[in-house]
């Protein structure tokens, strides 16, 4: 994919508002043996990239008619908005290996009737090829029972891309309801009689 970008002629907290309400994006492009620039991006299209890429995406970025290969390192945005308030892009080569934070996906839980599944972490540290970061990794938790656990070597991970956590590192378990947690499903469970204190009422008469 392909974003156009318009180097940046004014800075400060003002200029970047004014940036947003035009929904502009400011960003700073930088890396190795590449001079820092200050731009703009349209917020629109650079949510576009990332809903279709995800959040280490890597596309192509034109600036004063040139066109750059680069990668989201980072991004702020607002906690219950769809606003950014600014990105960093990192230059990159296309055959470039990059070290990033892979969202761990959980699929079947909902299977799990008895436990309570626990993510011991959100996200696994890789190195992948530019060309080719997974979005996620999934890991099946179906079946799973208390005291069971699933590690990094549980993981399906592409041939080209190498996991840098230990293989033996939990990453996943099943714990034992707490006391109070057990009590509130009892609680919800319990059928509500209708009309039961007022019969207690009129027997008592």
């Amino acid at each position: 994919m392909k974003l156009s970008a318009e180097l940046r002629t004014e800075t400060g907290t003002a200029a970047s508002k004014r940036a947003r309400r035009q929904g502009l994006i400011p960003v700073t492009m930088y890396g190795k043996d590449f001079e820092t620039q200050s731009l703009l991006i349209n917020a629109r299209e650079f949510e576009a990239i990332l809903r279709k890429e995800g959040s280490n995406a890597v596309f192509e970025l034109e600036t004063d008619g040139k066109t750059q290969t680069v990668w989201v390192k980072d991004f702020q945005k607002a906690a219950l908005k769809s606003e950014f308030y600014s990105v960093d892009l990192e230059a990159i080569s296309a055959n470039q290996k990059l070290e990033v934070e892979i969202p761990l996906v959980l699929v079947g839980e909902e299977s799990v009737k008895v436990g309570i599944v626990e993510t011991v972490i959100n996200s696994i540290l890789a190195e992948a090829p530019a060309s080719n970061i997974p979005q996620s990794f999934e890991l099946d938790v179906t079946g799973m029972e208390i005291g069971d656990t699933k590690a990094v070597s549980d993981l399906e991970v592409p041939s080209d891309v190498t996991v840098l956590l230990e293989a033996d590192q939990t990453i996943v378990s099943v714990s034992a309801p707490s006391e109070a947690e057990v009590e509130e499903d009892e609680e919800a469970a319990e059928p509500e009689v209708i009309g039961e204190s007022a019969e207690e009422e009129e027997d008592a008469e």
